[in-house]
């Protein structure tokens, strides 16, 4: 099931270090840049606008791998907070290909006790926000922070720099674990809806951002859920089947619950997901040469919310629910 916030703040540390028992190869190193592509195949390039089947997925600055082989300056990882089940039919962090120029040391630090919110957020070099640094953090982004007066956070970084955001631009982990789940469920539709126009791209977890307006990005379906339920610090399985694996299975909707839809003719592969958004709507990102929507389960699937249960099969797939918070 997900892990709530007092685990997601561990798990780039601790959970990483244990994983490593029994593989001498394979040593912790962290993300170093905003965002960076997963690749199938290193020395290959993310195409933008396009279905680009070299695309696994995106990860975030500070987030944990295991390295497994270096290979003319790429390097194979399981991305440790992205839990993944087809590629190996086990349970592992997702596999890939990456530059190891985008990665840097796993030093001692703070664990992560923030989230990012916003769809991009600019980082300071001084409290007054008046002297923009190098970095921007994608929505999801776990940092290490201090609260200063209810204005900014101060972020250390891994190297023991230190940069600030906003404040109202990331939730405090502790304080979102906190929340009653209805609230949780209503904050996770809030940053879904902030995605709403954002590309469809496969392997796509991050808006487009003013300051990398050619590199690809946007999201796939389950990259939209990843990332939205990563805002209320809860960490789900990367892609479309393996969030439908660990979900509890259920048999009404309720907001921010997950719609999970299987390959024709073949109920045993799920190959869509999306949230439902309340109202009778739901929330997605359909396919390549579209963008994250909100449609009506009418609309999209032909079928109100009442009559709309699981098992039903429509143009030959077949709808299941499931939810990662209790009711």
């Amino acid at each position: 099931m997900a892990l709530h916030a007092e685990m997601i703040r561990r798990a780039a540390r601790g959970a990483l270090l244990a994983l490593m028992t029994g593989c001498a190869m394979a040593r912790p190193m962290l993300v170093g840049v905003p965002l960076t592509d997963l690749r199938a195949h290193p020395r290959t390039v993310a195409q933008p606008s396009v279905h680009d089947p070299e695309e696994e997925t995106q990860l975030f600055y500070g987030e944990p791998v295991r390295v497994l082989e270096e290979h003319n300056g790429w390097v194979r990882v399981e991305a440790m907070e992205q839990a993944e089940f087809s590629h190996a039919t086990r349970w592992q962090g997702y596999p890939g290909w990456l530059p190891k120029s985008d990665l840097m040391a796993a030093h001692d630090q703070q664990p992560p006790s923030i989230v990012v919110a916003d769809p991009w957020v600019a980082a300071w070099t001084n409290a007054y926000l008046t002297d923009a640094a190098s970095l921007q953090f994608p929505m999801g982004t776990l940092l290490s922070a201090i609260e200063i007066g209810h204005q900014v956070w101060r972020i250390e970084l891994p190297d023991g720099e230190f940069v600030w955001i906003p404040h109202g631009a990331a939730r405090p982990l502790e304080q979102v674990a906190a929340l009653p789940h209805a609230e949780k469920r209503r904050m996770i539709l809030h940053s879904a809806q902030r995605l709403i126009g954002e590309p469809y791209y496969w392997g796509g977890r991050a808006a487009r951002s003013n300051a990398r307006a050619n590199r690809a990005a946007g999201f796939d379906c389950s990259g939209v859920v990843n990332v939205a339920y990563r805002t209320v610090g809860l960490a789900i399985p990367r892609d479309a089947h393996e969030q439908f694996l660990r979900a509890k299975k259920i048999s009404t909707l309720q907001p921010a619950d997950l719609i999970f839809l299987s390959a024709p003719n073949d109920p045993s592969r799920i190959v869509h997901v999306m949230l439902y958004a309340g109202d009778g709507d739901l929330i997605e990102a359909p396919q390549t040469g579209n963008t994250v929507r909100r449609i009506s389960l009418r609309e999209r699937l032909g079928r109100t919310i009442d009559q709309l249960t699981p098992g039903t099969v429509i143009d030959g797939q077949t709808v299941f629910f499931g939810s990662y918070l209790p009711a």
